[in-house]
């Protein structure tokens, strides 16, 4: 098996990517892996780092948290969107 070539901080690839041009599936595998810190912090107050990144997230009142972040879903939502 290939050894995971580093494609920027926190970002791993083994394998070739496959060709959106070519139907067929590729003979080797293939893993994109994504790593991201997240901490804890006050409440349901998250917040996960990747790269320069911080994404926050909290939850609304009646799930215990201050509604000063949106909820994690929201962003997953906003993802599949872009």
């Amino acid at each position: 098996m290939d050894e995971p070539k580093e494609s920027g901080p926190g970002v791993k690839v083994l394998g070739e990517r496959p060709s959106l041009d070519q139907p067929e599936l590729p003979q080797r595998p293939y893993e994109f892996v994504m790593e991201t810190e997240v901490e804890s912090l006050e409440k349901m107050h998250k917040v996960a780092r990747h790269r320069k990144f911080e994404i926050h997230v909290d939850e609304p009142a009646h799930l215990k948290g201050d509604d000063n972040y949106p909820q994690p879903l929201i962003y997953v939502a906003a993802g599949i969107g872009a």
